[in-house]
């Protein structure tokens, strides 16, 4: 009688079998997250030379070289695609703030620079014009159809305020909030007018947020405001 190799059971814990079951499964698993970074890096380009239109998914493919299968493949629309290529520069500007704060130990000249870093995002005419585009195509599609919903995508850079609002002695979710709602809010104006913040209005702003914390300081002192 002939053996039946066809067992469905995984091979056990920790044996050889295992262990090259595992190694497979990573070496698809870097593969394929290899094949999206450079999918998103295809996208993002195409987006900078076709702003303010938004280049069709036939080019996104060819450019990438692939086909639509592959595409849908690992997002099931066009809209999912461009919010993760959203995601991808909403992590490379956490990068670069969360850098220059951890060059500072002052929590007020680390909470400046994080103002400042977000500001400059709208400085650079180019990568602003590209935020538009995007920006642009997700709201009208309703992908991002609301500040609630933006909010939540900016989430990633609001948080580095956390650590030091927390050394101020604050609330860092309050405080965090008033500082994102002010700084997010002229990134935007900014944005959406094509218009581009000065250094006078960049300091003018860090200053104005560091002024409504210490006046909260000054009125209940460091470390005794809570929340409700």
């Amino acid at each position: 009688m002939q053996n039946d190799t066809s067992d469905p059971r995984p091979p056990a814990v920790g044996t050889r079998a295992a262990q090259a079951a595992a190694r497979r499964t990573e070496r698809r698993r870097k593969s394929a997250e290899e094949e999206i970074d450079r999918l998103l890096e295809v996208t993002l380009g195409l987006i900078e030379k076709s702003a303010p239109a938004m280049p069709s998914v036939s080019d996104i493919v060819a450019a990438a070289g692939i086909s639509n299968h592959t595409l849908y493949r690992s997002f099931p629309s066009k809209d999912d695609l461009v919010l993760a290529v959203l995601e991808k520069g909403v992590a490379r500007v956490v990068e670069v703030i969360d850098a220059r704060m951890s060059g500072l130990t002052d929590p007020e000249e680390q909470i400046s620079a994080w103002t400042r870093g977000v500001l400059r995002q709208v400085s650079n005419v180019e990568a602003a014009k590209t935020s538009r585009t995007v920006l642009g195509h997700l709201s009208q599609s309703g992908s991002v159809s609301s500040t609630g919903s933006q909010h939540e995508l900016l989430r990633p850079i609001s948080d580095l305020l956390t650590a030091p609002l927390e050394a101020l002695g604050g609330d860092p979710v309050r405080d965090g909030a008033c500082i994102s709602d002010l700084v997010f809010g002229a990134m935007r104006r900014h944005l959406w007018d094509s218009t581009a913040p000065s250094d006078e209005d960049i300091e003018w702003i860090s200053e104005f947020a560091l002024g409504g914390l210490r006046r909260e300081r000054a009125k209940t002192g460091p470390g005794k405001r809570t929340r409700n």
